[in-house]
């Protein structure tokens, strides 16, 4: 695990509360991954709204991935994906 090549992922209820989690836990992923903070602040919004927009979907939970990797940090839910290039 580096900076520029890790991965988790994350379990969340579906509901309008859980797009904070969301967002914090991609500013934690793209502070690690070392992105200026202008673009950890950009990633973790388009995050967050990423996140909302799968939580319509339906369904109990999501599952949010957080992956560095090939120069990008990506967070995916729901089949929505959002991506930051790494610096």
């Amino acid at each position: 695990m580096s900076p520029s090549s890790f991965s988790f992922k994350l379990g969340v209820p579906n509901d309008p509360d859980s797009t904070a989690i969301i967002g914090e836990m991609a500013r934690h992923a793209a502070e690690y991954a070392q992105l200026e903070a202008a673009a950890v602040q950009a990633f973790a919004e388009r995050a967050q709204a990423a996140a909302a927009k799968a939580f319509k979907a339906g369904g109990a939970t999501s599952q949010a991935t957080f992956a560095a990797a090939e120069g990008a940090l990506t967070m995916t839910i729901g089949g929505e994906s959002v991506s930051e290039r790494l610096s």
